[in-house]
């Protein structure tokens, strides 16, 4: 049996720079070439450099190619004979290279170093062939190692252990191994809570996806109340999904592994996160839709539990409906008075019936015991509602009769004959607003749009008494 875990470990590592400096050629300038073939002949003078400043002297004179040349020269004569040979044969001539740009990191404890993501046994600066482990084929005139950081951070590290017990740490993308001793020493370890654990903790662990059991984890475990325990196993219930938290000890080690349990389709978890959500009374910490998401997989009779715990703490509309569905469904007893309060605010007609049915002592508007069916009223609801079909006639028949007043006496048509005014232009609109949409559609218009037409009537009879008064006067 192999073991993955991800640990924090304190290695120690040194991040080392490499100083290299080289010849490299390129192709000489026209200046260079001329100073080097000087140089050249000049080699074995022993006045030398006087010859040579003197022959630049006399080609440059004061002028700014005096210094340029004299500064080729210093650099090139430091060049062998053979060197300046080459430049005169193929024009091509030594330039100092120096490359910084390398670094790798070693680790003392695993004797190792890394070096673009690859591993070499030991420290790098002893390599003989560092040269061809850069890549520099060119001569090379001086290399140093500097060590640019040292010290011991802990870091996340991927761990592996064998069923013999043994360590193997993930450097780059290889498995090294680690001393058991130095693997103790540089864990780093925070846990002193375990025995707030209540779940059991097994003795096994297979695979990876395992990490180091510590403090912070533990706290997170036993702070939610939304929890429960099956197979000694820690269960948390989340919006989406419950979450498995398995512990184990191996090695020395108190690791865990979490997994995601969905709900879709599990209809025995469902049932189960509904009752611990009741019996904790801590539903309404849930999403409203996660929690209509899961009480589509559990009984009638429990989703109207959890329904009616969501609804006496906080007033959702999605989940009004869904307790609206339920009670088409056939549950109809059973619910909170304040939940069917709730209900009345958004029920259909079909809805009122079973609502009243189930509690007739509710406080009904007149408008919702007009959708209810006459049979199931009570008495004094019968007494309301024939009072208010009794009014509503009245009002119609008081629409009807101002109206037509207005037109056998011709008002509507005389009244253009005055001065306009505000009150000409009331009645006009008055007018316009009732007679001919009264005969056309006054059994059909809403209770509301009945009442403004009453309204509306009781205005126009007082305004038309004023221009009846104003048309005599005329006359």
């Amino acid at each position: 049996m192999s073991l993955q875990v991800s640990l924090k470990l304190k290695l120690n590592k040194q991040v080392k720079k490499i100083k290299v400096k080289y010849n490299t050629f390129e192709k000489a300038t026209y200046d260079e070439y001329l100073i080097s073939s000087l140089a050249l002949r000049t080699v074995n003078n022993k006045n030398r450099d006087k010859d040579v400043f003197e022959y630049i002297d006399n080609i440059t004179g004061d002028g700014s190619l005096n210094k340029h040349f004299r500064n080729i020269y210093s650099r090139v004569k430091t060049f062998t004979q053979e060197q300046l040979g080459r430049i005169m044969e193929n024009s091509m001539i030594p330039t100092l290279k120096i490359d910084e740009r390398n670094r790798y990191d070693y680790y003392s404890q695993l004797d190792i170093s890394v070096f673009k993501g690859r591993i070499y046994q030991g420290d790098l600066v002893e390599y003989k062939d560092l040269p061809n482990i850069l890549m520099i084929n060119e001569e090379i005139i001086d290399m140093a190692v500097e060590t640019v950081w040292n010290g011991a951070k802990a870091e996340q590290y991927s761990v592996m252990f064998d069923e013999n017990q043994n360590v193997k740490v993930k450097i780059s993308k290889e498995y090294v191994s680690l001393e058991n001793e130095i693997f103790e020493k540089t864990l780093c370890l925070e846990l002193g809570n375990i025995g707030l654990y209540k779940g059991k903790i097994h003795d096994n662990a297979d695979g990876d996806e395992w990490h180091v059991l510590n403090n912070s984890v533990i706290n997170n475990l036993i702070a939610n109340k939304n929890t429960y325990y099956e197979d000694g196993d820690h269960f948390l219930i989340r919006n989406d999904s419950v979450r498995k938290t398995i512990i184990s000890k191996v090695h020395g080690l108190y690791i865990y592994k979490e997994k995601i349990i969905q709900y879709q389709g599990n209809a025995d978890l469902c049932d189960k996160v509904i009752d611990i959500l009741i019996e904790n009374r801590t539903i309404t910490e849930l999403k409203p839709k996660s929690v209509l998401s899961i009480l589509k997989y559990v009984s009638y009779k429990k989703a109207q539990q959890a329904i009616n715990d969501i609804l006496v703490k906080n007033e959702e509309r999605e989940v009004i409906l869904y307790g609206l569905d339920l009670l088409e469904k056939g549950i109809a007893s059973g619910w909170q008075t304040i939940v069917l309060k709730m209900f009345l605010k958004y029920a259909s007609a079909k809805q009122l019936n079973i609502i009243y049915q189930a509690d007739s002592t509710l406080n009904y508007t007149i408008e919702q015991l007009i959708k209810i069916d006459w049979d199931l009223l009570q008495s004094k609801h019968k007494e309301q509602v024939e009072k208010y079909y009794k009014d509503l006639e009245a009002k119609k028949k008081t629409i009807i009769e101002i109206t037509g007043i207005v037109t056998t006496k011709g008002l509507r048509e005389n009244a253009k004959k005055l001065e306009a005014d505000e009150k000409t232009k009331r009645f006009s609109f008055l007018c316009n607003r009732l007679i001919g949409h009264v005969n056309e559609g006054l059994d059909d218009v809403s209770l509301n749009e009945l009442d403004q037409w009453h309204k509306d009537a009781l205005e126009l009879k007082e305004i038309s008494l004023i221009i009846e008064k104003r048309l005599k006067e005329v006359r």
